[in-house]
């Protein structure tokens, strides 16, 4: 049995970004993160208000974040990421949906996280979840000679499933987690899709489609 889930939203409340200016603040204040944190609450309102589009958001401010860690290292960067999940993500799961995903491994079905949130973080949360049959896919990051990069297109709508096939090729999904209109496609394709917290747009498709609505 194949279970795919998204990550932010769905698992976590927490956010890979505030947790990685936190953590410029505890090390490298001079880089005025807190000025930075500041102003990605102030513009996710505006997401929230329907000001701005969340995919152009997220990736302009997941770009952004980078630039405040100077020096990296892939040691930092696996340090960094561990922070992440340990300090924001894992602390603000959903109980629910993760003990779900738990109960679902410990029956033998081979999970896999997929989520726009930095890869590295993604594999991280991973481990909490098992150690076998989990796969995580997130947005792949690459490190350069000064900074830290983001692969090209994050990965959120329809590049989600698309980097889910690439793995299971022609196996089907059997359950899939998802919390907003951007996790539709990845729904689309499990026999038995569950929105998770669903965001207006998502509740709207979970109530036409019947799909389970877990909250």
């Amino acid at each position: 049995m194949i279970v795919a889930s998204d990550l932010n939203g769905t698992l976590t409340t927490g956010s890979p970004i505030l947790a990685i200016a936190n953590w410029a603040e505890n090390n490298q204040p001079w880089l005025s993160p807190r000025l930075f944190k500041y102003r990605v609450l102030f513009s996710y309102l505006q997401v929230k208000a329907g000001l701005k589009e969340l995919d152009i958001w997220a990736d302009r401010t997941m770009r952004k974040v980078l630039d405040l860690i100077q020096s990296p290292d892939e040691e930092l960067v696996n340090s960094i990421m561990s922070y992440v999940v340990e300090s924001e993500l894992w602390p603000k799961r959903r109980e629910r949906p993760v003990s779900l995903l738990k109960e679902f491994h410990n029956q033998g079905a081979e999970i896999i996280l997929v989520s726009a949130a930095f890869e590295p973080a993604v594999l991280e949360f991973a481990k909490k979840i098992g150690e076998e049959r989990i796969t995580a896919i997130g947005t792949k990051i690459f490190l350069t000679e000064k900074r830290i990069s983001l692969e090209e297109t994050l990965t959120t709508r329809e590049k989600k499933l698309e980097k889910v096939k690439n793995i299971i090729g022609s196996n089907t999904i059997e359950i899939a987690l998802g919390d907003t209109f951007a996790d539709i496609p990845l729904l689309e394709q499990a026999r038995r899709p569950i929105a998770v917290f669903p965001d207006r747009r998502l509740r709207k498709t979970a109530e036409i489609r019947n799909w389970q609505i877990l909250e």
